[in-house]
């Protein structure tokens, strides 16, 4: 380990065993005196069968032993014997548990932390993505891993103590000798921890992409397309490669730990050897008894297997902190959106809405979004964005639940800077429906709940947001009602089901419709309704908006003309602004895709009727 890493090394061990602390510090203090008792076993044995056979020699050579200490001996035999096999349950019991709590300590602020994020560029952020992805697994394996290092470590480093001073009290040269032979495996072990690292590193994104292609292989959701296009063989032989190329990998790792690993047996064994020659011609001096014999070679012996559990310790620890860095990482990220330190309360929306020369891009090195874009939404009106796909108009929805700040310009509500805000408050003054918007499995009620968590369970407000959605009467037809699971991955067998592509749409829209929000996004609200279930939910538009400021994002103009005023958004510029029929008097963007899509409409009527 490089001296330059050495603070790094130590801080992180340092708050691993903080963390350890934290989760459970009654069986910390458990777990650390069993470990050290367990250390000290080895050589009490030892000593009593010291004792033991040199009392039996000089019982044979007429030497004179009482019966008090025999029986001593032999209850203090018995009694380490009994603690030899009691010891490891009880601490792998106390290691269990620890280890469960400290699991939970570590998910919880992992996801914790993630959940402190305020807006999401770090999601849409391949690079910090991985951190993140690395840090929840990082953390889970150094946690357990730690623990467990942590315990081999005192039980070799007590055992590795005890047995060393017997040696250094029998023999210098000998406890010299033991201990330099552990050098090179120390170095051999650090080294094979950061290459096994390295390799963990560098296989990730095999094994996420090896996920991958187990998920299209076996869900739900890919399954009609597999079968349809006949894509199982294809992704399976995929999978099967990336098991190769791991594989590959991991088998020349391996190898290579094999060569030093026998490399290193050789050299403990020649250890072993003087050793033991060592000790024979000591006896053959008269200068050791028989019980002698036993513990110095008992001692070499130790002091090598202690070692050896010592060193691969060591190298453990090093590569769990390698993984406990990006846990620690993932702590330290600052908030990718900048919170005031002093917010204003926000104010129910009592004049309107107002975007401000707003310019947005994802990074310095990427092309602008939006440019010098201007709009107010005044209070009670609704605003209807259309622009081909790509033209900025999920961005927009982004920078207004602010989920992004703009790069230049401001978005004002009743003419205050949003940032003054505190995000989760703002937010609660906003109802939203995406266009990818989320199907949780879980029951109807929670589905529609979740847009307002402070009435999930108030089945009254629930219902009247699906009715007004236009999904009670369906609901209501479901097998438990409210209470049916939608899901077909949890359920009880028969009990979960799935809704059409527009159910799902008017859910999402119930959920929105939860909360008492000043202002309402819909981002194509209709995307997946039929003309049927568009004109049905279209004709409530105005009893739903009523009281509230909405903005509106549709490719179906006959949506978008029931707004108050319409915006055209090209290239990430605003490059047409009014009412309906003054867009179409001007010929213009919007004139040009308002016919476009009229002329296709008619040319399907005509064909019908043919």
């Amino acid at each position: 380990m490089k001296i330059k890493y050495m603070p790094r090394f130590l801080q992180s061990i340092s708050h691993m065993l903080k963390l350890v602390w934290q989760a459970y510090p009654a069986a910390c203090i458990g777990t650390l005196l069993l470990t050290i008792l367990q250390g000290l076993i080895p050589l009490a044995n030892a000593w009593v069968t010291k004792v033991l056979l040199d009392s039996l020699t000089q019982l044979f050579v007429g030497g004179r032993v009482t019966k008090e200490e025999l029986i001593w001996l032999l209850v203090a035999q018995a009694v380490l014997m009994v603690a030899t096999a009691m010891l490891p349950n009880l601490s792998r019991y106390l290691n269990a548990e620890l280890g469960r709590r400290l699991t939970v300590l570590i998910q919880s602020t992992v996801y914790q932390k993630i959940n402190c994020f305020q807006g999401i560029a770090y999601f849409e952020n391949p690079q910090v993505y991985d951190k993140i992805h690395l840090a929840q697994q990082g953390a889970e394996q150094s946690s357990s891993q730690t623990l467990q290092i942590l315990t081999e470590f005192i039980q070799s480093l007590v055992t590795l103590l005890s047995f060393v001073g017997v040696l250094f009290w029998f023999n210098l040269f000998l406890a010299n000798l033991v201990l330099l032979a552990a050098f090179p495996q120390l170095l051999v072990q650090l080294k094979l921890g950061q290459q096994r690292f390295g390799l963990a590193f560098e296989l990730s994104p095999m094994e996420r992409r090896k996920y991958y292609y187990s998920f299209l292989l076996a869900s739900v959701q890919a399954a009609k397309e597999v079968r349809l296009f006949g894509l199982g063989q294809y992704f399976l032989q995929k999978l099967l490669n990336l098991y190769k190329l791991v594989h590959q990998a991991e088998r020349k790792q391996q190898q290579r730990e094999l060569r030093w690993e026998l490399g290193l047996s050789i050299l403990s064994s020649v250890v072993a050897s003087i050793a033991f020659i060592i000790v024979v011609f000591a006896a053959f001096g008269r200068r050791l008894t028989l019980g002698d014999i036993t513990l110095y070679v008992s001692a070499v012996s130790s002091v090598q297997d202690a070692l050896s559990r010592f060193i691969f310790a060591v190298a453990g620890l090093s590569e769990s902190v390698l993984f406990h860095s990006y846990f620690q990482d993932l702590l330290a990220l600052p908030s990718a959106l900048p919170i005031s330190a002093v917010t204003q309360t926000v104010p129910k929306l009592s004049s309107g809405l107002e975007l401000r020369h707003v310019s947005f891009r994802y990074s310095e090195q990427q092309p602008w979004i939006l440019r010098d874009v201007n709009l107010k939404i005044p209070v009670g009106s609704c605003l209807a964005l259309v622009g081909l796909n790509g033209a900025g108009k999920t961005t927009l929805v982004k920078l207004l639940t602010r989920l992004y700040d703009p790069s230049d310009g401001q978005i004002l509500w009743d003419g205050i800077d949003i940032r003054e805000f505190q995000p989760d408050e703002f937010r609660q003054r906003i109802g939203t429906i995406f266009q990818d918007f989320m199907r949780y499995d879980l029951t109807v009620r929670e589905n529609i709940g979740l847009g307002n968590l402070a009435q999930i369970d108030d089945i009254n407000s629930i219902e009247q947001a699906a009715q007004q959605a236009s999904i009670h009467d369906d609901i209501l037809r479901l097998p438990q009602g409210y209470e049916t699971e939608l899901s077909r991955m949890f359920a009880e067998e028969g009990e979960g089901i799935d809704l059409s592509g527009g159910q799902w749409q008017k859910v999402a829209t119930a959920r929105m419709l939860t909360r008492s929000a000043d202002l309402l996004i819909l981002d194509e609200p209709t995307a997946a309704l039929d003309a049927q279930a568009e004109y049905e939910t279209y004709s409530h538009f105005a009893e739903l908006m009523s009281g509230r400021t909405s903005f509106l994002i549709s490719h179906r103009f006959s949506t978008v003309r029931m707004a108050d005023a319409i915006a055209v958004l090209q290239d990430g510029r605003i490059i047409e602004y009014g009412v309906h029929d003054a867009l179409i008097n001007n010929q213009g963007t919007y004139a040009k895709l308002y016919n476009m899509q009229a002329e296709c409409y008619l040319q399907s009527q005509h064909t019908k009727k043919r």
